[in-house]
């Protein structure tokens, strides 16, 4: 297995479990979020249900102290003792007596007393009328001699242990509702024998509690209607005087009319209850829990988690993959330096070996003919020249890389300058088989730049055109101004440059042909080398697309004023 696929084996060995973990964390803060918001709801019902526990309680001690107050009313003068009571107790709405076989008695059907009894007696007409409604009640509570009271509580002994929990607002005492009170000295009345009861009535799309009695043996059937009103005022003490800035406790209607609320939040309309529990009591009727949308989102657990989680895998990867990326780039400058030592060590054996050769042979005496040692002697000087760059080039590299490279500037006028540049390379260029065509716009051209580094820049940009495109048998340089400087244009008709390459062109140690048995010379140094000088110099080297060959465009900057 290669080193760039045991690279990618690890990336994906760092990704796969960072995604997994990742994953796996976000299920188990959708889980614990699932949880908490079951358990909230839970908790929240279990409260709404306590309250609902609580006003079922209340109401339960209410109609039990009326209930006892029926069964103990004398039995003369039951109508006079009916009203009066209904006079003194604001709870108490209307009375009534009913006789079996002749139905409602008191108040006269036919002659109410007023606006009140009427609207009672229209109410519950249908009640009155039947002879068998008041036999549909429920059989237990037919057949109980004890108060109904007992079976509520008993059917809400669940609600007595969740009341101990919520707010429960005094209640005043039931025998506080009787009429006629006795004296401490006077001996209470004894509740009569007999059956009652309770029963709820929806008349006028309202809600009625009517409590009756039968005593036994007797025809007769009496009772009274509560006053609603006065009774949800003695209840709603039972819901919470506080709640959070976000919560509201509504108790509602059947009808679904808000009757009465309590916390600063107010719920709209198609906002749903968090929880719900309904009253026994009163048929139809609800306490209910509402909560703002923004906090019944949830706690926020999940988003924050998410985002922690997210930053913890990005991290993990970003980390990960610039260690990664780090070892790639060391695993390829390490490759790229070893080939750069082979061909540098190429490019020093191959110039050295021709000057000890051609050396030895002059020592030696062998060569007689002045021309022959005239040309030996051209070729020492030339390979010398070739090793003296090259080691140049490894040199400037070196301080370049550690930012050790001192300029040394001065005025160089170009248009003089270049010309003689380009004569002591004539012979090399000749020799490559290369003509060198040289443009000269600008009748001068002074520029600040150090001398050195600007001609190992033009002789790296030559170099490049003999190595690569001696074949188009032309090299043309020409020079031109522009609004902030001058450009020197480098352009041959070689094989060209592929639009791929054209940045690589000017890395470190990169070549078209890096294997140790190209014929072209050359570290991979040199436009490296010569774009870094240009940049140095305040100037840039870039590689400009041309039809055929390649083009070189190095930018100098004017010299400014004194």
């Amino acid at each position: 297995m290669t080193k760039p696929r045991l690279i990618i084996l690890a990336w994906l060995l760092l990704l796969i479990p960072t995604c997994l973990l990742g994953i796996g964390a976000l299920r188990l803060l959708q889980s614990e979020e699932t949880r908490l918001a079951a358990t909230d709801r839970a908790t929240a019902h279990d409260r709404v249900k306590a309250i609902a526990g609580n006003i079922d309680l209340a109401i339960a001690e209410v109609q039990e102290g009326l209930q006892e107050t029926l069964r103990s009313l004398p039995q003369g003068q039951l109508g006079e003792q009916l009203d009066n009571w209904k006079r003194s107790n604001p709870l108490i709405r209307n009375a009534f007596i009913w006789r079996r076989g002749r139905g409602l008695v008191f108040p006269d059907p036919e002659h109410p007393a007023s606006d009140e009894e009427a609207l009672f007696v229209r109410r519950y007409l249908t009640l009155f009328a039947d002879q068998a409604g008041w036999e549909t009640q429920r059989e237990e509570e037919a057949s109980r001699p004890a108060a109904p009271i007992d079976a509520v509580l008993a059917e809400r002994k669940e609600l007595r242990q969740l009341a101990k929990q919520a707010p429960v607002a005094a209640e005043p005492r039931a025998d506080a509702f009787r009429p006629g009170r006795p004296s401490v000295a006077a001996p209470a009345p004894q509740p009569m024998a007999g059956q009652g009861g309770w029963r709820s009535w929806y008349a006028d799309d309202q809600l009625h509690l009517l409590g009756w009695f039968a005593p036994a043996g007797s025809q007769i059937r009496y009772g009274i209607e509560i006053e609603m009103m006065a009774l949800l005022s003695r209840l709603l003490g039972n819901l919470p005087t506080t709640a959070p800035a976000a919560e509201s406790y509504q108790l509602v209607d059947g009808n679904g009319r808000r009757v009465h609320q309590t916390g600063s939040f107010e719920a709209q309309r198609e906002l749903q209850p968090l929880a719900v529990a309904g009253i026994g009591s009163l048929p139809h009727w609800q306490v209910a829990l509402y909560r703002q949308a923004a906090a019944a989102g949830g706690s926020g657990i999940l988003l924050i988690g998410s985002l922690l989680i997210g930053t913890f895998s990005a991290a993990i990867l970003l980390g990960g993959s610039l260690l990664l990326w780090q070892a790639w780039r060391n695993q390829r400058d390490a490759r790229q330096k070893t080939s750069f030592v082979a061909n540098v060590s190429h490019e020093l054996k191959t110039p050295l070996t021709t000057i000890r050769m051609y050396a030895e042979l002059l020592g030696e005496g062998a060569i007689v003919e002045p021309e022959k040692q005239s040309r030996y002697l051209q070729t020492i000087v030339r390979e010398s020249q070739r090793l003296t760059r090259l080691v140049g080039n490894l040199l400037d590299f070196s301080r370049l890389e550690q930012g050790r490279r001192e300029y040394s500037t001065e005025v160089v006028e170009l248009t003089g300058w270049l010309p003689e540049l380009f004569a002591t390379q004539q012979v090399r260029l000749t020799e490559a088989d290369l003509e060198l065509q040289y443009d000269n716009a600008p009748a001068t051209a002074e520029i600040q730049t150090d001398r050195d580094a600007l001609e190992q820049i033009i002789l790296n940009l030559l170099d490049n055109g003999i190595k690569y495109a001696a074949g188009g048998k032309l090299l043309r340089v020409s020079l031109t101004a522009t609004a902030t400087g001058y450009q020197l244009v480098v352009e041959d008709r070689g094989p060209g440059i592929p639009a791929s390459r054209r940045k690589q062109i000017f890395d470190k140690f990169y070549r078209g042909d890096s294997s140790l048995t190209t014929r072209r010379q050359g570290s991979g140094l040199g436009l490296s080398i010569a774009r870094q000088l240009a940049r140095d110099l305040g100037g840039d080297l870039t590689c400009r697309p041309i039809d055929q060959g390649a083009c070189f465009v190095l930018t100098l900057p004017r010299r400014s004023p004194a």
